[in-house]
């Protein structure tokens, strides 16, 4: 892991600094991190770089997970899909074994002996009513509420209520029914992890070509856990669309996560409709993935990040960071990374993810503008130090510590 010294070259002095000098008040508070998976998902990615760093300025940091069973994690999968806008089902039982694993956990997780707690996305919303609250209390939401299910939303909102403060990625996300203060903080990558840092254009070729990708051809693609709100199926439609103008090849890379029991249900779904098209190539589950997001994003000369509903979607910023363009969905946080005509396009549908993607294509010129400024657009604004220094701001002011 890198220390937060290592930033310096890339950030500057300044910026490092002012975080060291902003969390002397936090040192030596403990700070507790809740969620659901330490594997395939952002808030992991995220939380990976973010609690490491957090204990580098002196924060007495700690990340705990939840346990659940494949029951509990369809139903938080059901409420993620219904969060987003999808219609579920919400009974009595469903609601009784969402609350039951929460009050579970709570019973060995021993959160009351932190200063602070912040709980990241619906899985873990609950824990809050198990504990006397003796301290603050964060919901982190990271997924795209700007129309959920209302009959799921009222329920959740009863628990929101309970924290001191919710974190949210969009100023779309605030709800006038949530009386707690609701703050934005965007995500961020880290740019010296894996799937971040430098790679030589030997070492992009030689982790692609051990998965069987071949060079022959311009490659796009999209990184993405398979999921219907990231529509993969659209994406194939898109490719079939631009392969009638320009000679291509399409890369859908995904991993699963231990909170996603639909996950492979919807590559099996993505899989049957690939079959028949040349030159698709869709990869699970590899080995060293974040070794081959990294190579794959640089290579590409066009990212897609074709989503119908997004909370943030650390791909984009991912392959910006190197260079390289997304054309990603008009939606959730996606237009906070991609300024049309400048890094990237935002569409709408098909027809306009397809128009957008031959004509950078073709365009080697505007590609390369665009990779430019894609690249210091995400150092000035999405880096894990700008989102360590935001939370340690948060935490000073919720902890009320000066």
């Amino acid at each position: 892991m890198a220390n937060l010294d290592d930033y310096r070259k890339i950030v500057g002095d300044k910026k490092i600094n002012e975080i060291i000098k902003e969390a002397k008040p936090l040192k030596g508070k403990y700070i507790v991190h809740v969620n659901s998976t330490f594997y395939g998902g952002g808030v992991a990615e995220i939380l990976d770089s973010l609690v490491y760093l957090m204990n580098q300025v002196g924060i007495k940091a700690g990340w705990r997970l939840l346990k659940g069973h494949c029951s509990f994690f369809e139903i938080t999968k059901s409420f993620h899909n219904g969060s987003q806008g999808a219609n579920i089902k919400l009974t009595p039982k469903i609601k009784k074994v969402y609350e039951e694993a929460n009050r579970h956990n709570s019973i060995f997780m021993h959160l009351e002996k932190n200063d602070a707690i912040i709980i990241h996305d619906p899985q873990v919303l609950p824990l809050i009513k198990f504990y006397k609250k003796q301290q603050p209390w964060v919901w982190r939401c990271h997924i795209d509420i700007t129309k959920p299910n209302k009959k799921l939303w009222n329920y959740l909102k009863n628990f929101i209520n309970l924290y001191d403060e919710m974190i949210i990625s969009d100023s779309r996300y605030r709800k006038k029914d949530i009386k707690v203060p609701q703050t934005i903080i965007m995500p961020s990558i880290d740019p010296l992890n894996e799937k971040n840092k430098k790679l030589s254009p030997q070492k992009i070729k030689s982790i692609l070509s051990e998965l069987g990708i071949k060079f022959n051809k311009p490659i796009i693609s999209q990184i993405s856990r398979f999921d219907i709100w990231k529509d993969p199926c659209g994406v194939i439609e898109v490719f079939k669309k631009v392969k009638k103008k320009t000679d291509c090849q399409l890369i859908l890379l995904g991993n699963s996560a231990t909170d996603d029991p639909e996950g492979l249900k919807i590559y099996y779904e993505v899989a049957k409709k690939a079959k028949k098209i040349k030159d698709v190539t869709l990869l699970l589950n590899v080995n060293n993935n974040d070794l081959v997001v990294n190579a794959l994003q640089r290579v590409s000369e066009v990212v897609l990040q074709k989503s119908i509903r997004e909370g943030f979607a650390l791909t984009v910023s991912e392959a910006l960071w190197k260079g390289t363009p997304v054309i990603g969905g008009n939606v959730g946080g996606i237009p906070n990374q991609v300024i049309d005509g400048k890094n990237g396009y935002l569409v709408n549908n098909i027809e306009e993810c397809a128009d957008r993607t031959i004509k950078l294509l073709k365009d080697d010129r505007s590609r390369k503008k665009m990779g430019k400024y894609a690249h210091e657009f995400v150092k000035e604004n999405f880096l894990i130090t700008r989102h360590l220094l935001d939370y340690i701001k948060l935490l000073k002011r919720v902890m009320k510590v000066k």
